[in-house]
């Protein structure tokens, strides 16, 4: 089976920035570039083995929890794709 691949959502794409422009005011860009790397790790662990992560709040998503940052990446899979589709703080409550 080929490998899925890994998509982007908008709303995923504003929240790495809106994360990376958080952690570059109140830490330092290094910590920012840290953050995205975390992220971008996160995505790839995801995508080798999407269905290993717990199911998300939302029918059809996963939920990945990020260890060193406080972060959850939301994502659904599909046989062609992973697809991330939130970055959340962990202290966030969503779809409620």
């Amino acid at each position: 089976m080929e490998q899925r691949q890994l998509e982007w959502s908008r709303r995923s794409q504003a929240d790495r920035q809106k994360i990376a422009e958080f952690y570059a005011s109140e830490a330092s860009p290094f910590i920012a570039e840290q953050a995205l790397l975390s992220i971008r790790n996160a995505a790839n662990r995801i995508l080798k083995n999407p269905l290993n992560y717990r199911e998300g709040k939302k029918l059809g998503t996963h939920e990945y929890v990020m260890r060193r940052f406080p972060y959850i990446v939301i994502y659904r899979v599909t046989d062609t794709k992973v697809s991330i589709v939130r970055i959340l703080h962990q202290a966030m409550r969503y779809f409620n």
